[in-house]
């Protein structure tokens, strides 16, 4: 039980009282009987009211039980009031660990009248992805006559999922279906030549390339005919994750490892759009999960299933690893995004080296993160001697990056940096370059 505002200012107008009886000597008695009422009226309103936060109060949790990294989400609770009057209600949830923040909670406070139900809520942001329970909830009334609270705790066990945050999720599909791309707005056109899937037949054009006459229909037709082709679908589009150290590294507020799982998962939903079948690999020492290529709802829960609680670790990438058990399980011919980070021009360079296996049956693609606070330490102003030293050898770091990945390119592997808020975007974009 806690006082309210209302009962310190119906005490606090025995002051007078007070001070007279200590300067004059007069009206003690009044003053004492003055808070014998005043604290009287207190318990009587505790007796009254204690029955209204006993078992009167039902309080059920809404059905839904995932969240979002990095957004804002509701948690519901249904409450009715089972007592004879009405009651002002206020509940607080029990919050696991330090990786929720609320951002409002006016939604938890609310009068409800007797029989009445009512909808209490309020908005947490979570900072971490993965399984947590929330054990309990707290709540107070308030008493009839409003001098106090009565506090109340009740087992109410939930577990909630955290899954990537997939907000942009909506624009990346419109764009697309506007046949864009995001950046720049270029057309995506379709193209019938480039594809390897036979469409058609049609006549001959100029300019036409000779290698698609189809002799057979030409000497049927008595006319030049050439074959028509369009771009293959169902396609397997295999994403690597690289969950390691250089991917535990934070940008931005977040780790490099969210953005990549970000990323995934809208890559993923953009191939399965585009008539491809998305497929993932998940991996550091050793390969931590994968799902095969596929498209379809239940597919796309398989690949939020499989990410959600992916933590990133200190250890070494094994990428021989990796794509020896990409190779094995992926027979078929198809384009590899790898997602990954290298922290040193050695690293790069072994990294290229386990590529080469991939290569020879696959077509991959590695999308680095650009490391922001290098960058801006390599474009400071500051002129003091700390700074410019920083500066300096942030300046060399960047240089041999540059250097690796123009090594890495040379040796017909696609290597592009993105900067972390452009991640997404990026994996996109190639996807539909490549795709073209």
């Amino acid at each position: 039980m806690a006082v309210t505002r209302r009962f310190i200012v119906l005490t606090s107008l025995g002051l007078p009282l007070l001070a007279l009886s200590v300067f004059t000597g007069r009206h003690t008695f009044v003053f004492i009987v003055f808070n014998t009422i005043i604290f009287g009226l207190l318990t009587l309103d505790f007796v009254m009211s204690l029955k209204a936060a006993g078992n009167n109060i039902e309080i059920l949790p809404g059905a839904d039980d995932k969240l979002y990294f990095g957004s804002d989400n509701d948690i519901i609770f249904y409450v009715k009031n089972n007592y004879a009057k009405s009651l002002k209600l206020c509940l607080k949830d029990s919050l696991p660990d330090r990786h929720f923040t609320v951002t409002d909670a006016s939604g938890m406070e609310r009068i409800i009248e007797p029989g009445a139900n009512a909808v209490l809520r309020y908005t947490v942001r979570p900072s971490k992805r993965g399984a947590f329970m929330f054990p309990k909830i707290y709540g107070y009334v308030y008493s009839k006559m409003g001098f106090c609270r009565l506090y109340f705790e009740r087992d109410l066990p939930r577990e909630y999922k955290v899954y990537p945050d997939l907000r942009d999720l909506g624009r990346y599909r419109l764009i697309t279906q506007n046949k864009r791309l995001l950046p720049n707005g270029e057309r995506i056109v379709r193209l019938r030549g480039p594809g390897t899937e036979f469409e058609s037949l049609r006549e001959y054009v100029e300019g036409d390339d000779f290698r698609k006459i189809n002799w057979m229909a030409t000497a049927r037709e008595n006319k030049i005919v050439v074959n028509q082709y369009r771009i293959e679908k169902s396609q397997p589009v295999f994403t690597l994750i690289d969950a390691g150290r250089p991917m535990s590294y934070s940008m931005r507020g977040y780790k490099k490892l969210d953005y990549a799982i970000n990323a995934a998962l809208i890559l993923s939903d953009i191939v399965n759009r585009q008539g491809d079948n998305s497929g993932l690999m998940v991996f550091d020492a050793g390969v931590r999960t994968c799902v095969l290529p596929g498209k379809g709802c239940v597919h796309r829960n398989r690949l939020m299933e499989a990410l959600y609680h992916i933590e990133d670790t200190k250890s070494t990438s094994d990428y021989e690893g990796a794509f020896m058990e990409l190779i094995n399980r992926q027979k078929r011919q198809g384009l590899v995004f790898l997602f990954t980070d290298f922290e040193s021009p050695e690293q790069a360079g072994e990294l290229a080296a386990c590529v080469q296996i991939i290569k020879k049956r696959h077509t991959p693609l590695i999308i680095l993160m650009e490391n922001d606070s290098l960058k801006r330490m390599a474009e400071s102003s500051d002129q003091s001697e700390r700074a410019v030293y920083e500066r300096a050898g942030a300046i060399k770091f960047l240089e041999k990056r540059k250097a690796a990945i123009r090594t890495i390119n040379a040796q017909g592997i696609a290597c592009l940096e993105s900067p972390a808020e452009g991640f997404a975007l990026m994996a996109v974009n190639s996807y539909l370059r490549a795709r073209r």
